[in-house]
């Protein structure tokens, strides 16, 4: 016997009308009908209920009825195919929704995560250097050869003010480079954020006019200013003004 015939069957043997069983069941009287006609068939938990309900067996319910009891079958695995897709789509969704906030909050903040994010653009800016002829001692760093240290420069040149373009924007950034040559006391540096992935010696000229416009040629006018940075960042902590990118702005225009 049909499951629709069957549900018809044991309804009316429970002396309930399809609107009462429908309210044990919260959905319409139309939903009853459309089963006992055969037009829809309940799924596996409504089929559960029903079986509660009218106080038979499913073993019972379905006996006889290959077809119904072979689309449950296939619905059941569909439900299980949709469920671990959704799993799967969910959990790219957070990867990538997570991997967006962990790159948005720690770019310029690390050199590894700013080498491979996605989300920042390569520049190439230009930097003025310390030379032996103008290093100070703050310009040296202490580097260990054997037993012994030496005073060296350019191992690395820490914190060096570097402007990407006409507009002065600028940051500090931390390379090697060595001793530069003396007729190229500037670098031409390529970098991802605070990630820098190369640099070459060039000399006044061969920086381009409209950066060179908000350049100083002399290092000294830079020796103070990552200093002066970092006792503003002291004050603004807190207050979202921590961003690592400034601009510097000469005044001078060739």
């Amino acid at each position: 016997m049909e499951l629709s015939e069957q549900l018809k069957k044991y309804r009316k043997q429970n002396d309930l009308t399809q609107r009462e069983l429908a309210l044990k069941l919260n959905v319409s009287d139309k939903t009853i009908s459309s089963w006992e006609t055969g037009r829809t068939y309940p799924d596996i938990s409504l089929l559960i209920n029903l079986s509660s309900i009218l106080d038979v067996s499913l073993d019972e319910f379905l006996k006889g009825d290959v077809t119904t009891v072979a689309k449950i079958d296939k619905d059941l695995k569909l439900k299980k195919v949709y469920k671990k897709w959704l799993i799967i789509v969910i959990a790219i969704l957070i990867f990538v929704g997570g991997g967006f906030i962990f790159l948005s909050t720690y770019q310029y903040k690390n050199v590894t995560v700013d080498r491979f994010n996605p989300l920042l653009q390569t520049k190439i800016g230009y930097a003025a250097l310390p030379t032996e002829e103008t290093a100070n001692d703050s310009d040296y760093v202490q580097v260990k050869v054997g037993n012994k240290t030496k005073k060296t420069l350019g191992s690395p040149f820490k914190h060096m003010v570097v402007t990407d373009n006409a507009f002065g924007d600028s940051m500090f950034l931390t390379f090697y480079g060595g001793l530069p040559p003396k007729d190229k006391p500037y670098a031409m540096v390529r970098h991802r954020g605070i990630y820098v992935s190369r640099i070459n010696f060039v000399n006044w000229d061969a920086i381009p006019r409209g950066i060179r416009n908000n350049m100083y040629p002399d290092y000294a006018k830079y020796r103070e200013m990552y200093q002066m940075w970092r006792e503003g960042q002291k004050s603004y902590k807190g207050k979202g003004n921590d961003n690592v990118a400034f601009t510097v702005q000469t005044g001078k225009y060739d």
